[in-house]
């Protein structure tokens, strides 16, 4: 497998490129997105909760490093974005590919095996695509309006109250209901 060393030009231009090639959530639009939404960001509060010096910013170098991640996927390549990883933003990797990633999380591995054996992947990730740029969106404005920890803020006082106190990684997986009359 081919594998690229990943400058700061291409960690910032994968979200760009993604939106162009899989949309994004169209404004008003989040409600049908909410249960994969609340997953990762619940994630990414609990996260943040254990060590608040994580902020907004390695926030948001998660989620280019996520999608990254999902486009060596498709690519089947191996991206190296090892220059910029630091704990901080490994840990926000690891809390978002957890709430939708089967090649991370073992358990929705076995779920989707399960349930949907031939996924494509293109298809599959879309909608975790989509998640993460308004994810991102949501990151960058809080953070202008409030500060490094701007988006933490808001989302405590906007859903923390349903997020648990505890360490688990929530995920959220969507497969073809099948009908019973089959």
């Amino acid at each position: 497998m081919k594998k690229i060393v990943i400058d700061s030009y291409n960690l910032d231009r994968i979200s760009t490129r993604m939106a162009k090639d899989f949309g994004r959530i169209p404004k008003g639009h989040e409600d049908q997105y909410a249960y994969t939404l609340s997953s990762m960001e619940g994630n990414l509060l609990k996260l943040h909760r254990q060590d608040p010096s994580r902020t907004g910013w390695h926030a948001l170098t998660a989620i280019r490093m996520a999608l990254l991640t999902i486009d060596a996927y498709l690519k089947q390549v191996e991206y190296d974005f090892s220059h910029h990883v630091t704990p901080e933003n490994q840990s926000f990797l690891y809390g978002l590919l957890m709430s939708f990633d089967p090649y991370t999380n073992n358990e929705l591995y076995e779920i989707l095996m399960e349930k949907n054996p031939n996924f494509e992947s293109r298809e599959y990730f879309g909608t975790f695509i989509k998640c993460l740029l308004r994810i991102e969106k949501s990151i960058e404005l809080w953070t202008k309006r409030s500060g490094q920890n701007g988006y933490f803020v808001f989302i405590e006082n906007h859903m923390g109250h349903l997020i648990d106190q505890d360490d688990k990684m929530n995920f959220s997986i969507m497969v073809p209901l099948v009908d019973s009359r089959d």
